[in-house]
């Protein structure tokens, strides 16, 4: 077996007409052919083997394999590969050449009976192709007997390469009249490929005066529209930007959101925005129960808590929402009946604190919800008074006793104490 290499380059796209496995055979069949002096019955077959997918950027190779299927020996023969549009930087291997574009020709001497040999063709597949459809097929010099077996076809599904470009921004949001305020823009690229380009975008608040830049790529146009165009940036790489101005009268709380858009195909664009200023937090937590009018020995008190996020930022990742509900005020008059629920976080309990934290995005609300059994004897103070405390940004109840939606407070009645008492809720 004979094999031949074709190496790989990083040339420009090798452009190719379109073809189909029955029009390649019809180009070469003998009405097409020229004029040579043949033997009868040397019948060439060739195959065509390669990736059912790659990815974009990735390198691809095709093996092209003809075959002696006669008991004679062939003379030589020749090998046409119709190079896919989208496969890139193809080098001809020895006894090949492309003399035009999307052609890949490969002429060799004779192969023996019942022989074969191998072409092998190496590129990269392009950006932007959904399929590489590649075809292939060879022509003896002796007559062939067969042409059906003279073409070959093999078809890869190219897959888009992701880029996950990330924009992250400061500056400052507030500034006296004709102070100077400077913004930061920095692009990242996690990956996992590398970019090939991306283009910022930020239309820049009218309060600011007189923007401009000196960071490469980059300019401000009427309107004070900043743009930035940037070429490839490696995985895990970074690129910043700045662009400077004077605040105008009124500079105060301006808001400033940008935006990164890349050439290649993004699959989080949850991350390709970014502002100046830190979003308003505001957690509003509001406790409640739910009892009998007249608590006794033995009831269950029941116990809600609400948690709104009410601010324009989210509690996510490592700043999740939370709250600690001291039960002392409780324990001493009843138990805990180990009923802790949410509809979103985590709730537990170490004696006497129960604990709820978990993720809560703009707007969400969570709704924690447990219970107490109050003791049929050995009574404390007969008060059912707790409250909360988180200290979150923004929270209403930095303290237990910062608002009446923080705590409620409830009394027991015992009779054998002439105790007549009722639930009370704040």
């Amino acid at each position: 077996m004979t094999a031949l290499t074709a190496g790989m380059a990083s040339s420009t796209a090798v452009a190719a007409p379109s073809h189909s496995v029955a029009k390649v055979k019809a180009a070469h069949s003998p009405a097409h052919s020229p004029a040579q002096s043949r033997q009868i019955g040397v019948d060439l077959a060739v195959t065509k083997t390669g990736p059912a997918s790659a990815t974009e950027g990735q390198s691809v190779t095709y093996v092209i394999t003809v075959t002696n299927n006669s008991s004679v020996p062939s003379s030589g023969y020749t090998v046409t590969d119709y190079l896919p549009t989208g496969i890139r930087g193809v080098v001809p291997p020895a006894g090949c050449s492309i003399p035009a574009p999307g052609r890949l020709t490969c002429t060799h001497g004779p192969l023996a009976a019942h022989d074969s040999a191998t072409i092998i063709v190496a590129g990269t597949a392009g950006q932007g192709f959904t399929n590489l459809h590649n075809i292939v097929v060879v022509e003896g010099v002796e007559a062939d007997p067969d042409y059906s077996n003279n073409a070959a076809a093999v078809r890869t599904t190219v897959e888009r390469s992701p880029v996950d470009l990330a924009l992250s921004k400061s500056g400052a949001s507030s500034a006296p009249n004709n102070g100077q305020v400077t913004y930061t823009l920095t692009v990242r690229n996690n990956g996992p490929a590398a970019s090939t380009g991306w283009v910022i975008t930020d239309q820049l608040p009218s309060a600011l005066h007189g923007p401009f830049t000196t960071s490469p790529g980059c300019n401000v146009s009427a309107g004070n529209l900043l743009t930035c165009t940037g070429g490839p940036l490696a995985s895990g790489g970074t690129a910043t930007v700045t662009v400077t101005g004077f605040a105008g009268p009124n500079f105060d709380r301006v808001r400033n959101t940008a935006t990164v858009r890349g050439n290649d195909f993004d699959p989080n664009l949850g991350n390709n925005t970014a502002s100046n200023r830190v979003g308003r937090a505001a957690l509003r937590f509001t406790k409640t129960v739910d009892a009998p009018r007249t608590i006794r020995p033995g009831d269950t008190v029941r116990y809600t808590v609400r948690v709104r996020n009410d601010g324009d930022m989210d509690f996510v990742g490592t700043n999740l929402a939370h709250f600690t509900d001291d039960l002392s005020g409780l324990l001493d008059d009843a138990r805990f009946n180990d009923d802790g629920t949410a509809n979103v976080g985590v709730v537990g309990y170490a004696e006497p604190r129960l604990t709820w934290t978990g993720p809560l995005r703009q707007g969400e609300t969570a709704v924690i919800r447990y219970s107490i059994t109050v003791d049929r004897q050995d009574f404390g103070d007969l008060r059912l008074q707790n409250g909360l405390v988180s200290d979150n940004p923004g929270s209403n109840c930095p303290t237990a006793d910062a608002s009446r939606e923080c705590s409620t407070l409830g009394t027991v009645h015992v009779q054998d104490k002439d105790i007549r008492s009722r639930v009370t809720q704040r």
